[in-house]
C-alpha cells in the first residue's frame, strides 16, 4: 500500500510540474486558425435588442483622449486585452486580476495570438513580444522590424508570422519568427514594388503560407524556409491599384481562399499543392450607384454562403455572396449605416434544419456611438434588414474593431474610446459594473521595463457633454504632387470657445490630428475619404462633427 501511495504522490507532483495549456475561446483575431469556419461561433448569442446589454464593461483610465484597446483573447477563465503599452488580464466578471508593462506600446490595431499559454503580442517599432499568461511573465522579445505593427499576427507549427508597415503602407516587410525563442527565421519584403503590411493577415496551406500587402499582391511563401513560390498581383484583374488591407480565410468546401482589396472587390483564390496559383475570380461589391467601393473587412463563410463587410463611400454594406459561384446573392445597407471597418462574426448556434440553417451576423460601424448592428439569414434568404443589438451609454466613439465571442455567447468588442464592453443576453435594463481592485503590479522578465504600479483602471461613466458649436465655412483644395499622392489644405472657421480643431479623416488611409489655427495641409493617396471636423476645449470637450466628402 505505501508503494502504491508513494508512485500516486509522485504522478501528482510530475503533472503539477508540466506546463498546463489553457482551454482557448478566442485564440486570435477573427478565432483564423487556418481551417474553415473562422470567425464562426456555435454559442447561442444575444439576438434579441429588448434583451442584450452590457454584462459589464471596463474603461482603461487615458484622460478622456482617443484610445485604442487590442483585440481581445479569450481562454476558458480570462481575457487578455492590451491598452497603450500594458497588457491586462481579466475575469469573467470584467475585474482586473493582472497586469504587466510591455516592452512598448501598441498602435492603433494589435491583434495578439494565443498558442496554449503563449501570448504573442505585436508592438511599436515592429515588436513582437511573448508572454506567459499563466504567470504573466515575459518570455522573449523579438528583434525590432521597425515602423508600426498593424497586421493580424499568425501562428503556425510552431512559428509566428506577422508584418510591419508605415503610415501610408508604402514601406514594410513580412516576418516568420520561431515561436520558441523569438529568433527571426526569415522576411520578406517586395524588390518591385515596395508595401507596407496594414491591416492584413495570412494563412497557411497544406505546405505554403499566403499574405498580402499594400501593393495589391499576394505572396505564396515557404512557411520555414526563405523561399518564394509564387506571387500574385490582384490589380491585373482590376485593372485598377487596390490594396489588401484584410485577412485570408479558407473554405474547406470550395477549397478556395478568400480575401478583399481596399478598391472593393472579393476574390476567390485556387491553390495548386506546391504553392503555385491555379485561378483567381474575382466579385465587385459595389452597389450600382456608386462608382467605387472600399473593403476591408475579411470574409466569413458558414453553410455555403460568405459574408462580408464594405463600404461605397456614403453608405455600409453588409453583401450575402455565393462562394463557389461568386455571385452576390443580395446586400443589405440602410441610409444611416456608415463606414464598416470589422469582419462580420457569425453565430451559428440557433442554426437547425427546421428554420433552414438561421444565422445572426455582427458587425460595427465606423460611426459614435460605436455599438453592435446585425443581420438575420439563412440558405433560402433573399433579403435582410439591418438590426441594431446594442449601443453604447457610456464609451461613445467611433469603432475600427471586429466583433468576438465567448463559449458562453458573451459578445466582446472595444470602440476607440478604449472601453472593452462584454454584452449578453438579460442586462438590457443596465449595465452591472463590478468593483475592480488593482492587484499588485507583476514582475517582468528582465527584457521589460520595471513596473512601479498596475495602470490605473476604471469603469465607464457617463461624462457631462458641454456644448459647444461646430467649426464653420468649411473648404479644401488640391494638389498632386506625385502619381496617386495629392497635398490637400483644409480651411475653416473656428468657433468662439474653442481652442483648437480636430480633424479625423477615414477612407483609403486614416489621419486624425489637431490644430489650433484655422488652416491645415495634408498628404493623401488618391481615393475616396469622409472628413470629420470638430471644435474642442481643453482637449477633451468636443463638439458635434461637421462632414465632409472627399474624393481624389
Amino acid at each position: 500500500m505505501k508503494i502504491i501511495k508513494t508512485i500516486i504522490c509522485l504522478f501528482a507532483a510530475i503533472l503539477l510540474l508540466l506546463p498546463f495549456d489553457t482551454v482557448q475561446a478566442w485564440s486570435s483575431f477573427r478565432n483564423e486558425h487556418g481551417t474553415a469556419n473562422a470567425n464562426t461561433t456555435p454559442a447561442k448569442t444575444p439576438i434579441e435588442p429588448d434583451r442584450a446589454g452590457t454584462k459589464w464593461n471596463i474603461a482603461f483610465e487615458q484622460g478622456g483622449k482617443t484610445v485604442y484597446n487590442s483585440d481581445p483573447v479569450i481562454t476558458d477563465t480570462n481575457i487578455y486585452v492590451v491598452c497603450k503599452s500594458s497588457l491586462y488580464q481579466l475575469d469573467k466578471s470584467g475585474t482586473v486580476c493582472s497586469a504587466l508593462t510591455l516592452a512598448a506600446p501598441m498602435n492603433s490595431i494589435c491583434r495578439m495570438t494565443l498558442n496554449g499559454n503563449h501570448l504573442f503580442i505585436p508592438l511599436s517599432g515592429g515588436i513582437v513580444q511573448c508572454v506567459n499568461i499563466q504567470t504573466m511573465a515575459s518570455l522573449w522579445t523579438s528583434e525590432p522590424f521597425g515602423l508600426q505593427s498593424l497586421t493580424t499576427t499568425y501562428y503556425h507549427d510552431g512559428f509566428l508570422y506577422a508584418g510591419t508597415t508605415n503610415a501610408s503602407g508604402t514601406d514594410g516587410l513580412y516576418y516568420c519568427l520561431s515561436a520558441d525563442d523569438g529568433r527571426t527565421q526569415w522576411t520578406y519584403t517586395s524588390p518591385d514594388n515596395p508595401c507596407g503590411y496594414y491591416w492584413s493577415g495570412a494563412v497557411s496551406g497544406q505546405s505554403f503560407l499566403l499574405f498580402g500587402g499594400d501593393n495589391g499582391t499576394i505572396i505564396s511563401h515557404s512557411l520555414k524556409e526563405d523561399t518564394v513560390y509564387d506571387t500574385c498581383d490582384l490589380s491585373r484583374y482590376t485593372k485598377t491599384a487596390g490594396g489588401i488591407r484584410a485577412g485570408i480565410t479558407y473554405d474547406d468546401v470550395t477549397e478556395a481562399y478568400y480575401t478583399t482589396t481596399n478598391n472593393g472587390y472579393l476574390y476567390q483564390i485556387k491553390m495548386n499543392a506546391d504553392g503555385t496559383f491555379q485561378r483567381v475570380t474575382l466579385l465587385s461589391l459595389c452597389s450600382p450607384a456608386t462608382q467605387g467601393a472600399n473593403c476591408t473587412s475579411t470574409p466569413t463563410i458558414y453553410n455555403g454562403r460568405l459574408y462580408v463587410c464594405s463600404f461605397d463611400g456614403q453608405n455600409g454594406r453588409v453583401n450575402v455572396i455565393d462562394p463557389a459561384s461568386m455571385q452576390m446573392l443580395y446586400a443589405v445597407s440602410a441610409p444611416d449605416l456608415r463606414d464598416i471597418k470589422s469582419s462580420p462574426l457569425v453565430c451559428t448556434g440557433y442554426a437547425s434544419p427546421e428554420n433552414n440553417y438561421k444565422v445572426y451576423v455582427y458587425f460595427t460601424q465606423n460611426v459614435v456611438p460605436g455599438g453592435i448592428f446585425y443581420i438575420e439569414d439563412d440558405e433560402t434568404t433573399h433579403s435582410s434588414d439591418i438590426k441594431t443589438l446594442y449601443l453604447p451609454e457610456t464609451g461613445k466613439q467611433f469603432c475600427l474593431s471586429s466583433v468576438a465571442a465567448d463559449t458562453d455567447g458573451t459578445l466582446y468588442y472595444s470602440n476607440d474610446s478604449g472601453t472593452l464592453f462584454a454584452v449578453q443576453d438579460g442586462f438590457a435594463a443596465g449595465p452591472h459594473t463590478p468593483a475592480t481592485t488593482p492587484p499588485a503590479a507583476v514582475s517582468p522578465a528582465p527584457d521589460v521595463p520595471a513596473v512601479s504600479s498596475v495602470p490605473s483602471v476604471r469603469h465607464a461613466k457617463q461624462k457631462k457633454k458641454q456644448k459647444l458649436k461646430k467649426p464653420m465655412k468649411i473648404k479644401y483644395r488640391k494638389k498632386k504632387i506625385g502619381k496617386k499622392t495629392y497635398r490637400v489644405t483644409f480651411t475653416w472657421k473656428k468657433r468662439m470657445k474653442s481652442s483648437s480643431t480636430e480633424i479625423v479623416i477615414r477612407g483609403t488611409s486614416h489621419k486624425r490630428f489637431r490644430s489650433k489655427s484655422h488652416k491645415k495641409s495634408v498628404l493623401l493617396k488618391k481615393g475616396t475619404y469622409v472628413v470629420r471636423f470638430y471644435s474642442c476645449q481643453s482637449g477633451k470637450i468636443k463638439s458635434g462633427a461637421v462632414k465632409l466628402r472627399l474624393r481624389i
